[in-house]
């Protein structure tokens, strides 16, 4: 019965995991679409919740999934533009 006891303890807690995350998934995407800041530790718990759902083998709810993958493309696409620019620089250099 023990392992059943933790077993139970533990899918609640993921539960909650599950529950707080999408919460704060919503904040962010609230945030986003009034424009308004998303903080970096809004984005540090993101991915860390859904680091310990991963841990666990257990799939992101689709509103986390949606906010990290755009933020991971806003991301990929300031660091395009950077690199984007660099290669310019270095021609005027040239």
């Amino acid at each position: 019965m023990g392992n059943r006891d933790g077993a139970g303890a533990s899918s609640a807690r993921i539960a909650e995991v599950q529950r707080l995350a999408t919460a704060l998934a919503a904040r962010v995407r609230y945030a986003q679409l009034v424009q308004r800041p998303v903080y970096e530790e809004q984005i540090n718990a993101l991915v860390g919740a859904a680091r310990l759902l991963d841990e666990e083998r257990v799939p992101w709810p689709p509103m986390v999934e949606e906010v990290l993958m755009e933020l991971a493309k806003s991301l990929d696409g300031s660091g395009a533009a950077e690199d984007a620019e660099a290669p310019d620089s270095d021609r005027e250099d040239i």
